[in-house]
């Protein structure tokens, strides 16, 4: 069973929530921290819509798993190669201040790794065997994450 990147946030919501509920302490971070959880949810998710919106206007798959029709070097893909996953860790950051335990920050570096090991590493293959070289010169000016 595949776990599509959208599902693996949510689970990462989920354990930030279940951690903030089981953790054996007040939550550590003040509302401040709070509020800035909250902004940087809002700025993930406008991150993710506007690069969905690049996938659409340029008729290619946004489906991980999928064939990719154009390699998008432009807007956000011009500083990550994964810009949308980047929004997604960016959603989690903002989600765990949310929270307010410092301990739900632990699911965003399990998030990167995941998603780099189960599907960047399979997407960047399929790049590179649709683009080729093309692809190789993106990979050698665009950083994965930042």
């Amino acid at each position: 069973m595949k776990i599509y990147p959208p599902l693996m946030v949510l689970a990462g919501i989920l354990a930030q929530l279940l951690i903030g509920y089981v953790a054996p302490v007040q939550p550590i971070l003040n509302e401040t921290w709070q509020y800035i959880g909250v902004g940087l949810m809002l700025f993930g998710f406008a991150v993710i819509l506007l690069v969905a919106r690049g996938f659409r206007k340029n008729e290619t798959t946004i489906i991980p798993d999928g064939q990719p029709s154009t390699l998008m070097e432009n807007g956000l893909f011009a500083y990550s190669r994964n810009p949308i996953y980047l929004g997604m860790a960016i959603f989690l950051l903002g989600s765990a201040l949310a929270v307010g335990h410092i301990w739900a920050l632990a699911i965003v570096p399990v998030f990167v790794l995941l998603v780099q090991q189960i599907w960047i590493v399979k997407e960047e293959e399929t790049l590179e065997a649709e683009f080729g070289q093309i692809y190789r010169n993106y990979k050698m000016r665009v950083r994965r994450w930042l």
